[in-house]
């Protein structure tokens, strides 16, 4: 599991910019803060921010280790069972 997030920031939109971000966040399967949190990384990372490149490794390399974590349980259930 990554970092705890303890940190909160805030910042206004218009209505039709929160229906926006709410619709895109859900059409993504997200939260909107899992939304906007990735959207602004992302947008550092095409700006050349090597701080948030590292950010979106890190994310990765978590993922890739739950789903390995995952197929291995998987295969050694199924060597169980024979």
């Amino acid at each position: 599991m990554g970092p705890s997030r303890t940190e909160l920031m805030q910042f206004k939109v218009t209505p039709d910019e929160r229906k926006l971000i709410e619709k895109v966040a859900n059409k993504q399967g997200c939260t909107v803060s899992e939304y906007v949190r990735s959207a602004v990384i992302m947008d550092m990372v095409l700006e050349g921010e090597v701080d948030a490149m590292k950010v979106v490794v890190e994310s990765i390399g978590r993922k890739a280790v739950q789903v390995l974590r995952k197929r291995a349980d998987r295969l050694a259930d199924l060597g169980g069972e024979g």
